[in-house]
């Protein structure tokens, strides 16, 4: 088992009330409309967190999923139908948004992976993108779960310069995290990036997860106006 298998397998029992996954949710909910039903498509769906979220916060939403690794897809079948998994799609007619959620850092080729999914979206669907940010931040631990590069910006613009798209946020999430990001870069320097307990999210004690969680809040809430962050939020329409 790969450590990014390991690392999404670990989320289904693990992870769901982690403030990261929390915020990371309130951050892609807040483009989501209430009081319309629609459909959403999960690319890149691990462990099928998006999924929980979303059927718990709008029961008039429908989650399909798109996940690669076989363990995984077969679980996530299991817990939403069959009928949910979207692999066999040739174009994603009628699903209104796409989430694609610290995925295309595992992209050797971003640019492509994105135009390639945009082509089979409809005109007007939105695409709504997290990935890693700030490249000062690489560590082993970027290596470990087949990262290819963390963004900024300027390097996210730069990938989708020409795709059909109008950007509708373009935001850094989790400020916060930062030090903690160059704590983690300095343990695992001179690592090789091996598969290890350490790619994984940690069990946080609820004291100290509760209180992450309401600092996380803050920043959430004012970052349209933060200029760094362990995260990057975009959120695309096509046009």
């Amino acid at each position: 088992m790969s450590t990014l298998e390991a690392h999404l397998r670990r989320q289904i029992e693990h992870s769901r009330d982690f403030f990261w996954h929390r915020l990371r949710w309130r951050a892609v909910a807040s483009h989501l409309p209430h009081s319309l039903p629609f459909q959403l498509l999960d690319v890149g769906a691990g462990a099928g967190l998006l999924g929980v979220f979303l059927t718990r916060d709008f029961p008039r939403a429908t989650y399909r999923f798109l996940e690669p690794i076989d363990s995984l897809q077969r679980q996530l079948e299991s817990q939403y139908g069959v009928g949910a998994n979207a692999a066999a799609l040739s174009t994603y007619q009628n699903i209104q948004y796409v989430a694609l959620l610290d995925v295309l850092e595992h992209q050797a080729d971003d640019r492509q992976f994105l135009a390639r999914l945009l082509a089979k979206m409809d005109e007007g669907a939105t695409l709504i993108v997290t990935v890693p940010a700030m490249m000062a931040l690489w560590s082993g631990w970027d290596v470990a779960l087949g990262h290819h590069r963390r963004y900024n910006r300027s390097s996210f613009t730069r990938a989708i310069a020409g795709l059909p798209v109008q950007v509708i946020e373009l935001s850094y999430l989790f400020p916060e995290m930062i030090p903690l990001a160059v704590l983690r870069k300095w343990l695992r320097r001179g690592t090789t990036g091996t598969a290890d307990e350490s790619a994984a999210f940690p069990d946080l004690p609820l004291p100290l997860n509760n209180a992450l969680y309401a600092v996380g809040s803050v920043s959430l809430a004012a970052r349209r106006r933060v200029p760094v962050g362990s995260s990057l939020l975009a959120v695309l329409r096509k046009t």
